[in-house]
């Protein structure tokens, strides 16, 4: 009998959480069309701006799932609350405890799907988005627009990609190399760099040389360029951390602590998708002391206001302790615990007094 009624709770909040899901992705999809359409440029126009945003709709459902995932269990439950069914499969002998574990295993699939999905669609999809839409836009900009493109740095050289395909070719190659003094050396500008197994091959180059006395500009028709970058690490320069897997944000990571630069970012990104499945229960587990207690009797517009103002708090709550590990210089990793925490702590409170 119990099995049953499990799997009829876990249905409930997974139908109400798909449903979710769907809202709020479609009408980011639609949002994030009109921003496009204010940046058709060259090749790139309505039916590009259309795939690009197709393509980042799985990144978009990561994003969102555990607000989904909150909102779709105080919409399942809440009515079943409504219906007094809760009440009955209380009084058949179903505790609060074991309905929580029936609204946690539907959640526990789809964060499942969920990490699988930014572990091995997501950063391809991303790459391949941002790819087309920066060479559609303009293969040639080297030194025009130099506010856009993708930035890397190694040693003394800071460089600058219009556009990294996932092929192994850059468009748009811009070097600036500096001296120990931090004095701007030269300037290497190339209008495409394709990768050779062990080097890159520039083509149309143009060499700039600065020195007190003079400036010097060279031209050349193809050039070798020696670095240790490969298509396979420089693929990430293109993807913001928050779109990169969790394999690839360890991996860079240590490849950015090795150039003696600062990992923050990547630390930050890193621990928040390794504990993203951990919110996600925690808020969840809030949102099940929330019916069982203050939302027990309230209309369902009410519930997802509640659930919506809940998420975007721990979301905020989150987004402010990232810079303030910086600032403050404490692990990157407590700007991930600390919320789950904190709601965790305030979930089961609110059970133990509904109980």
């Amino acid at each position: 009998m119990m099995s049953h009624l499990d799997r009829y709770v876990a249905r409930h909040v997974l139908n109400a959480t798909l449903v979710v899901v769907l809202v709020i992705i479609g009408l980011d999809a639609v949002f994030a069309l009109v921003d496009e359409l204010k940046r058709l440029k060259g090749d790139y126009q309505l039916l590009e701006a259309l795939q690009f945003i197709f393509m980042r709709l799985p990144r978009r459902a990561y994003e969102y799932m555990p607000l989904a995932c909150l909102i779709g269990c105080l919409a399942g439950l809440g009515s079943m609350a409504a219906s007094s069914e809760l009440t009955v499969m209380r009084a058949a002998g179903m505790s609060i405890r074991r309905i929580s574990v029936a609204v946690m295993k539907p959640v526990l699939v789809l964060m499942l799907i969920s990490m699988a999905t930014a572990e091995y669609a997501i950063p391809t999809l991303e790459r391949m988005a941002q790819s087309q839409k920066a060479v559609a836009q303009g293969k040639g900009d080297t030194l025009s627009n130099s506010g856009k493109g993708f930035w890397h740095r190694e040693g003394d050289t800071f460089m600058r990609f219009t556009a990294v395909e996932p092929n192994g070719v850059l468009h748009g190659l811009t070097l600036y190399r500096f001296d120990e003094q931090g004095h701007l050396q030269q300037v290497r500008t190339a209008s495409r760099a394709i990768y050779q197994r062990q080097y890159w091959q520039m083509e149309q180059v143009t060499d700039v040389l600065l020195s007190e006395s003079q400036v010097e500009r060279r031209q050349h028709d193809s050039l070798r360029w020696e670095t240790g970058l490969t298509p396979q690490s420089l693929s990430v320069v293109m993807v913001e951390p928050r779109d990169m897997s969790i394999s690839n944000l360890y991996r860079y990571t240590r490849y950015v602590e090795q150039q003696g630069l600062n990992a923050d970012n990547y630390l930050l990104s890193f621990w928040r998708k390794v504990t993203q499945p951990l919110s996600t229960l925690a808020l969840v587990l809030l949102g099940v002391s929330f019916i069982f207690g203050p939302l027990r009797s309230v209309t369902p517009g009410y519930r997802i206001f509640t659930g919506i103002l809940v998420g975007l708090v721990y979301k905020y709550a989150e987004e402010l302790l990232a810079p303030a590990s910086i600032v403050f210089g404490f692990a990157p990793l407590w700007a991930s615990v600390v919320p789950i925490i904190l709601c965790s702590l305030a979930a089961v409170l609110l059970l133990r007094r509904a109980s």
